[in-house]
Formats: C-alpha cells, structure tokens, sequence
C-alpha cells in the first residue's frame, strides 16, 4: 500500500493539494478565531484603562481586523486558489521550460544559468500576483496608521536596493545549492548543513558591521541620567557596557524595540532611538508629530535593558542558535529522503526522468515538508516563549518588574499591538507570549515577593 502511494505520482499529486489546503484552512481558522477575539471586545480592558485611551484602543482594533481580513483573503487567493492550480496545471514544469527556451546562448544552458533564470521569473510572476495585496496594504491598511512620511526618492532607492541585494543573494544561493548537491549526492544534506552554520558564524561577525548602513546610526547617548543608570546596571550584572549600543534608525516608522545578540565579545544590546521618550532628543522641536511622546521614560528603559539583560545572563542565543541548527539537520534530512525521489517532480508535471535541482527544493521545502514545519514551528515558539518568561523574571529579580511592565503597555500603545489575542492562534503563532500573559505573570511575581 505504502509502495503504491510512494510511487504513484497521481496520488502524490493530491496528497500534495491536500497538504497545501489543510495547513492554510488551518491557518484561516486561527484567524478566525483572533477575529472574534476582536469583535468582542470592544472596550479598553479594565486591566489597560489607565494607560490606553478608547480612541487608540479603537485604531488598534481597526487596524488588527483590516490586516486580519487581509490575511484571510489573501491567503485564499495567493495561496489556497493560486497555489493548487499551480500544482494541478504543472506550472513549475511549465516555468522551468520557460527558462530553457530563454537560455538562448551555449553557456546558458548549464543547469545554474537556467535555474537562475527559473527562479528570477518565479520571483516576478510573485510579484505581479501579489501586487493587488501590496496596493491594498500600502493605501488601505497604512492610512489607519500615522506614520512618519517618506521622501519618495528614498522608498524609490530602498526598493532599487532591496531588489539589488535580492538577486545577489538569489545567485549566491542557488549557485552553492546546486553545486553541493550535484557534488555530494546523497549526502548533499550534510554539506547544505555545513554550509549554513558557516553562514551563521559570518552573520555573527557581520551583523554589527552592518547594523550601521543598513538599520541606522550609532549614537552617543545624550541623557546623562539614564547613561549613568545603564551603567549601574550593566555594571551589576556583569555586562560591558561599552556593547549597549544606541541606534538612530533611518526609518522612524520603525517600532520601538530593544534587543540582545552574539557571543562572547560580540555581544551586543541594541536599543533603537525610538524605544527612548522623544526619540532621546532633549531638544524636541526637530520631532515630528507623530513621534511626539512615544518612547519609554528612563526607568521603563532600563527595565527593558534588564529584560534584554536576562537573555544574556541565561544564554538563550545560544540555546536558540542550537534548537534552530538542531531543527535545520533534521529538516535537511527529511529532505534529502525526498529530494531525490522522481514520482514527486512527475507530479507537478516534469517528464519522467526530469529533476532540476532548484525545482525540487522549491517543491520540497514549500509542500512535502509543510507537515513537519508547521509542528516543529509550534514547538520551537514554546520555547521562545519560556525565553521572554525567563528573562522577565530576571528583570524582577533586578527589581525593576513594575517599571517593565509599563513599558509593555506603552509599547504596545506606541507600536498600535492590538494587546489580546487568542489563546490558541498565539500558540501559534506569536514568539513572545501575549501582552497580558506576561502582565499577568509579572504580577504574580511581584506579589509572592511580599
């Protein structure tokens, strides 16, 4: 019976559609739960009142049902709809003959080129479907929103930059990836394995080299009060306080954040001029109205820090590093089981005997593995979730848990984070527990202290 299954493409066919509606009408019924989450509350928790007015409750909620509605209808159609009539139909054969008969010169019909070519015109047939949901996003959902405007020739150089940076990227990529494969055959997943955890190693190395261009600017901080604060805590628990940088971000519509990452001397906490009252500008007559009075006061700061501190002190980038890299091997293997297996490309229409190499990661990693990735993401979501638990505890342990929780409310307030969620769309769905879970929890705390 197994035997018949796995050698059937017309079976594989189905139980492919089957895969790609079931996970996706899974996904619409989460969201439809968070939807009625919404539409029944209407009124400011009692928990909230006093640091979130209705009218801002009002535009949470408007805006987390417009991109709620979004994601439902979007996902229908890209997705659902688009996505099973592009698997009954062939399209991906139909595609990978499209880039062959566009290699028109000798050199070009070495598998690399016509893979590259295969993927560039997957990535603009992507576009152009998804153009409808971009407009809407860009001048339905965002007119919710007050944002700081941006200059048009500046979202003109973003795009030409992300676009630029995309197809780099997409020829280093496909380039190592079928290159080790066709080296290493059946233990290509070995090779891909190794090849990934040397790219981590050179993001670590990089990524404070490129924090500067591409996010913002290292700035020195101009509140003297709250430096000397940070220094006293960094200086409690150990950490330098020469790596707390301070970045002004280039897009100030970026959400106030702060963060912890890399190791050893490497190790960072990075704290986005938004997360700071006026965006740390003592002088605030160079603000935009928009950015008036956003930010944390100086305690609310420095218990955020404490939070990111308690990532730190408990290792959780490493821990998160090996839970990812442990996920990785294992879902290189289950590719390398299906990789090589023929009846899988003859199901989505390539001749017998036809296996592109980037057709079948596509095929591969976007449908067969679509089971094992939806389980391993809630598992691996648990636990980044234990991480924000952990490290609140640690900024309890510090004292500063009352101070961290207002700033969760007036981040989230800040950031137009809608603060309630469904119980089982956050399981998941969301990395860090619900804004009233770890009130919640951060209250507990506080009261078996006394």
């Amino acid at each position: 019976m197994f035997a018949l299954i796995w050698n059937d493409p017309g079976i594989i066919l189905f139980i492919l559609l089957g895969i790609l509606i079931v996970d996706n009408l899974w996904s619409i019924y989460l969201m439809l739960r968070e939807i009625l989450i919404v539409y029944r509350v209407n009124r400011v928790p009692e928990l909230l009142r006093p640091y979130l007015s209705q009218d801002l409750f009002e535009s949470m909620r408007a805006l987390k049902l417009h991109k709620s509605w979004f994601f439902i209808v979007n996902t229908l159609w890209m997705v659902v709809i688009c996505g099973c009539l592009e698997l009954y139909f062939g399209f991906y054969a139909f595609v990978w003959e499209l880039a062959n008969m566009m290699a028109f010169a000798k050199w070009m019909t070495h598998e690399v080129v016509v893979s590259i070519i295969f993927a560039c015109i997957l990535n603009i047939y992507v576009a152009i479907k998804s153009v409808p949901g971009r407009l809407y996003e860009k001048y339905c959902i965002v007119s919710l929103v007050k944002r700081y405007p941006i200059k048009w020739y500046m979202q003109i150089l973003s795009f030409l930059l992300d676009v630029l940076i995309s197809f780099v990227v997409l020829v280093i990529m496909v380039v190592l990836f079928i290159y080790t494969v066709k080296f290493l055959d059946k233990y290509s997943f070995l090779g891909l394995y190794a090849l990934a955890i040397l790219l981590t190693v050179i993001l670590i190395f990089l990524l404070p080299v490129f924090i500067d261009p591409f996010i913002g600017k290292r700035v020195d901080l101009q509140n003297q009060s709250l430096k000397a604060e940070l220094q006293r805590l960094t200086r409690q628990v150990g950490f330098p306080m020469r790596q707390v940088y301070i970045i002004r971000v280039r897009d100030p519509n970026t959400g106030s954040n702060a963060f912890f990452y890399g190791s050893c001397c490497l190790k960072r906490i990075v704290i986005f001029d938004t997360l700071l009252y006026n965006r740390g500008q003592g002088n605030n007559t160079r603000l935009a109205s928009e950015e008036m009075g956003k930010g944390l006061r100086d305690p609310q700061v420095i218990a955020v820090v404490a939070h990111e501190l308690g990532h730190w002190k408990y290792g959780h980038f490493y821990k998160a590093i090996i839970m990812f890299k442990t996920h990785l091997l294992l879902t290189l293997f289950l590719f390398s089981l299906f990789f090589p297996h023929g009846p899988i490309y003859e199901a989505v229409g390539f001749e017998s005997g036809l296996q592109p190499t980037i057709a079948g990661f596509l095929i591969v990693f976007g449908y067969v593995l679509t089971p094992y990735f939806t389980l391993s993401n809630v598992l691996m979501l648990a636990v980044t979730r234990q991480f924000e638990y952990q490290a609140d505890k640690f900024a309890h342990t510090l004292g500063h848990a009352g101070n961290l929780r207002l700033a969760l409310l007036k981040l989230y307030a800040d950031n137009l984070s809608f603060p309630i969620s469904d119980e089982c769309y956050s399981i998941w769905h969301h990395t860090h527990p619900t804004m009233l879970q770890r009130l919640a929890r951060l209250e507990r705390l506080e009261t078996n202290r006394y």
